[in-house]
């Protein structure tokens, strides 16, 4: 029999590492101290991106991803709808043309439209009030939380045990061995542990005393009734694109928008710093992010908000994904930190296989969960 793997967390990540190993033979148990998709997983736009992905693994786990999410289609509200990053300024076009040249010479028809050009994709748009727009075609949305599901799914129907309410609250060792969790619900023995709990995997590391180049931030965002169509794909703002960015202010104002499959528009986002388990929606964010999507698009002014929300998002601080064994604990495997994790998630699970089955090493030490980045 294969190794038993103890999986912690219970978002995305884990879902698709569960649903793969669970395929492949692994006895596997999945540890969620909440419901399933209640942190990031549950929370967050849908957006399917390419335009931070243009080096070519992580091209490639994304164009996995994106194929085998067109074979779900409507059991997860896929759709390929296009996507695109508003440049603001001179700063954020100078910033997006290389990305724009990359894309292209992965083979993606990306392009960067100016003035009315960027109302062919996104008609709603004001292109009086922005410099550009760079559009990628191949870029799409879905509903996160029926992604989540699904893969847990997948997971319990490969045998899988999935289960909730399982806080962690330490580990048991013996030497360089990690032999068991503990948790509210008692321990679980395992031959090999995941920590795949996003924003808490910092917290989970430190129970060991170990260190991983991970931080976190909460987004707030706020949803609108459903109206009829007004925002084809996924839109986000062209900070990215800056070579330099305060990351030592308390909040960050960023555009962002998406419409569901039922007509709820999603705007972002506020991002502000805040504690693991915060969910706190504060006031100045939630205005100045209104602000900031209305300037865009000031004839959407009549949306009806229903409800807003909160969320712990996690980030690395060199912008790579931590990916591998602990130096410390050899059984001990890291699968956090990866960028916008529905892009790529059912791609870097087949690659967690690999690794667990076959020793396979990514990338050389890049994504070492032992490796020392400065913090931004």
């Amino acid at each position: 029999m294969k190794p038993r793997v103890v999986l912690i967390g219970g978002g995305l990540m884990s879902a698709a590492a569960a649903a793969a190993l669970a395929r492949a033979g692994h006895p596997v148990t999945v540890l969620e101290k909440g419901e399933l998709a209640c942190g990031a997983s549950g929370a967050n736009l849908g957006q399917l991106s390419l335009f931070d992905r243009i080096e070519p693994w992580h091209y490639a786990l994304a164009c996995e991803t994106f194929e085998a999410f067109s074979h779900l289609g409507e059991t997860i509200e896929y759709d390929c709808s296009g996507g695109v990053v508003v440049l603001q300024d001179e700063a954020q076009y100078e910033g997006a043309l290389p990305v724009c040249d990359a894309l292209r010479r992965l083979g993606e028809p990306a392009r960067i439209l100016v003035g009315k050009e960027a109302r062919e994709v996104e008609p709603f748009l004001d292109d009086t009030v922005i410099h550009s727009v760079l559009h990628c075609p191949h870029e799409g949305k879905l509903n996160p939380l029926l992604t989540t599901l699904h893969y847990y799914r997948q997971a319990e129907d490969a045998g899988a045990e999935i289960r909730l309410h399982t806080c962690v609250t330490g580990f048991e060792t013996c030497g360089d061995t990690v032999t068991a969790v503990q948790t509210n619900q008692g321990r679980v023995e395992g031959d090999l542990f995941v920590n795949a709990a996003g924003a808490w995997s910092l917290d989970l590391a430190g129970m060991l005393g170990l260190s991983i180049p991970l931080g976190y931030h909460r987004a707030t965002v706020f949803v609108s009734q459903p109206v009829p169509p007004c925002i084809r794909g996924p839109i986000v703002g062209g900070e990215m694109f800056l070579a330099h960015r305060d990351m030592s202010l308390r909040r960050h104002i960023g555009l962002g928008g998406v419409q569901t499959a039922h007509g709820s528009v999603i705007i972002a986002q506020a991002t502000e710093t805040s504690g693991v388990d915060s969910r706190e929606v504060t006031l100045p964010g939630l205005c100045l992010t209104a602000r900031t999507f209305l300037d865009h698009f000031p004839t959407l002014g009549d949306l009806e908000i229903v409800r807003a929300w909160a969320c712990v998002t996690p980030f690395t601080h060199d912008g790579l994904p931590i990916f591998g064994f602990s130096r410390s604990f050899p059984n001990l495997f890291h699968f956090t930190g990866f960028k916008g994790a529905f892009s790529i998630a059912p791609a870097a699970a087949r690659v967690l296989v690999r690794a667990l089955d076959e020793g396979f090493v990514w990338e050389g030490d890049a994504f070492s969960p032992d490796r020392t980045v400065s913090a931004l």
